[in-house]
């Protein structure tokens, strides 16, 4: 009995290997299929067939069909869509180079991952991007018997394409946002760099929600200026992070030693004060203002 056929273009000729692999998995419902490979120029078209077997009671041009479409959507997400996504940018985002390109790409594969990170944990109730391709590829075989890969992506899958170059959009603000921000990082290495040291020693310890310095004495560092400064932050409503680099760099201190709490680990402040800073910043590992941070805190 015949099942379908499906037609793989030059591109796409090593998806061969993967459809013979996968449709072995069937033995196990008890379903013997056969193809037939018709090779031309440009495309190899493999028909599929099934040995009649009277002791199958279910739907197996259904279970079929589940399977085709599970092994094709992963042909489409893993071997496909980075080429998708680089044709995309190739057109619409023409002034990037081939290096920013690259770069925008890891960003649309980082957003990727965490999407498929809050599926998986529940936290995005939004249908995964596999189950939707499961979904449009079982729609089409209900009605047709012929699945051209590359043909069924270009002219059937117009709401994915959407999808992608909605996240390849996220991808290039990711990828802007970066660039700024490491430009801006240049710039305070160069602030770092031209200004002379005032402190060899600088502690930064956080109380009560805010950041206090220290100096190799552990005693509270006074300056006059950095009171200006924070009394000219708060007024312009600046973040406590900007008000920390402010000083810091005002002090321009030789070392710097980051006592690190639960409150102000996972924040982004601490990767900036090593990118500004260098081999200059510490993260200490436990010691009496670390203590003393911990025993105030709880």
């Amino acid at each position: 009995m015949y099942l379908m056929t499906v037609v793989l273009t030059e591109s796409l000729k090593f998806v061969q290997n993967i459809l013979h692999e996968q449709i072995k998995h069937l033995e196990k419902y008890k379903m013997h299929i056969q193809n037939e490979i018709n090779e031309t120029m440009n495309n190899i078209e493999i028909k599929y067939i099934i040995q009649p077997n009277n002791d199958l009671d279910y739907d197996f041009e259904y279970i079929f069909q589940k399977y085709m479409a599970n092994i094709v959507s992963n042909v489409i997400m893993n071997d496909m869509e980075e080429k998708i996504v680089y044709k995309i940018l190739s057109q619409e985002y023409y002034y990037f180079s081939l290096g920013e390109r690259k770069s925008i790409i890891e960003h649309f594969k980082n957003i990727k991952e965490d999407e498929a990170r809050e599926y998986e944990q529940g936290i995005s109730v939004n249908i995964s991007t596999k189950g939707k391709l499961i979904e449009e590829i079982m729609s089409y075989l209900k009605e047709n018997t012929i699945l051209n890969i590359e043909g069924f992506v270009r002219f059937r899958l117009k709401n994915y394409i959407e999808e992608l170059k909605i996240k390849i959009d996220r991808s290039v603000e990711d990828f802007l946002m970066e660039k700024e921000y490491n430009e801006f990082i240049r710039l305070l290495r160069y602030f770092v760099e031209i200004q002379e040291a005032k402190i060899h020693t600088v502690h930064v310890l956080m109380k009560d929600g805010k950041y206090h310095l220290y100096d190799s004495r552990n005693i509270l560092i006074q300056n006059e200026y950095l009171d200006d400064l924070a009394s000219d932050m708060e007024q312009k409503d600046i973040s406590y992070d900007d008000l920390l680099i402010s000083s810091l760099i005002t002090l321009a201190p030789k070392k710097i030693i980051l006592h690190v709490s639960s409150k102000i680990h996972k924040k982004e402040i601490i990767r900036t004060i090593q990118n500004v800073f260098g081999d200059r910043a510490y993260i200490c590992s436990g010691c009496e203002l670390c203590v003393s941070q911990q025993i105030k805190q709880e």
